[in-house]
């Protein structure tokens, strides 16, 4: 799997991992200090599901990561909701300390297992939150399950399983990380800000990637392969069987669009960049304007120019979309 492929889904802090030093025992806790419970559900002979439950009070509402991601990337943002709902998220097969199966990685299997967690935690419906690839699993919950969904959120999660994106000419990658970027979760997680534009919580960064006994990153925690049969696994969203209230908040791409690593790229990469963020951007209008005349009764937020982390960078203009949203009975 090229590190330009995924571009829109996977944060240089796994991507840049490939090349690193043999894996080592991993200490996964470390800076773990979100006040939540922690679980494992088992969803399928042999696999578990790592999931944490922020608490809160109100209707269940289940948060969904991107690719790469685990459910510690939500350790700050849950609590914009913990007022008004009990908040739980979900770490798919294949990361963090969730199972990692030779198989399951395709669509109808994460359905299954997002739901096989609702039952064993006894919900019977809930709120669906879900970033980037994340989008695919929301669309197939709504679709095959409809009882189950009370309302969708999507972060950045635009339909990447139809309307030619796999085709397209991926943006030029992140700088390769340094030595000095290995030396510690601290460091990694500053270099992921300084080229991705966004900083998450150490856990999530933690739960990413192995460590030796001096705390040095050796490598990821998910073999490429594993991200590489997610992706294969993609299918079109059935927009039009969607019944569930659904609000898209997108961050609109134009053909200026720069991330915060384009200084950082060679004279000739930045070309690269900027023929092929006009083709991404065409095809990103197209996405956002499906979602909006597909999903019935949609509700959608444009953020020009943004990043694809919506819920880290533009905290709090996504929480007011979606508590007006959520909250609207």
């Amino acid at each position: 799997m090229g590190k330009a492929r995924v571009w829109l889904i996977l944060p240089s802090v796994l991507l840049g991992l490939a090349a690193v030093r043999s894996p080592a025992p991993n200490d996964v806790s470390c800076f773990d200090t979100s006040p939540h419970k922690m679980r494992f559900v088992t969803v399928a002979p042999g696999v578990q599901l790592e999931v944490l439950d922020w608490g809160g009070n109100g209707d269940p509402m289940v948060l969904l990561t991107g690719l790469g991601d685990n459910a510690h990337a939500y350790d700050e943002f849950a609590f914009q909701f913990t007022d008004r709902f009990h908040v739980v998220g979900i770490t798919r097969r294949g990361f963090g300390r969730s199972s990692q199966p030779v198989g399951g990685y395709d669509l109808d299997t994460r359905a299954r297992d997002d739901i096989a967690v609702l039952d064993t935690l006894g919900i019977r419906q809930a709120v669906v939150v879900g970033h980037s690839i994340a989008g695919t699993e929301l669309s197939k919950l709504a679709a095959v399950y409809p009882d189950r969904v009370k309302k969708l959120v999507y972060l950045d999660a635009l339909d990447i399983g139809s309307g030619g994106w796999a085709k397209l000419d991926q943006p030029p990658g992140s700088p390769e990380l340094t030595a000095t970027d290995l030396e510690s979760v601290q460091r990694l997680a500053a270099a992921n800000a300084r080229n991705d534009g966004y900083r998450k919580p150490l856990a999530a960064v933690c739960n990413m990637v192995r460590m030796d006994s001096a705390g040095e990153v050796t490598g990821p925690i998910t073999p490429p392969e594993i991200p590489a049969k997610l992706l294969a696994g993609l299918e079109p969203a059935a927009y039009d069987r969607i019944q569930a209230p659904a609000l898209g908040i997108f961050n609109k791409l134009s053909p200026q669009y720069r991330t915060t690593y384009y200084w950082a790229l060679t004279r000739g990469k930045q070309v690269e960049f900027n023929r092929s963020i006009e083709a991404l951007s065409k095809w990103n209008d197209g996405a956002i304007q499906r979602f909006r005349s597909e999903v019935k009764g949609s509700r959608v937020v444009e953020i020009p120019n943004a990043n694809h982390y919506v819920y880290v960078v533009d905290e709090a203009l996504v929480v007011r979309e979606m508590r007006r949203f959520l909250l609207d009975n």
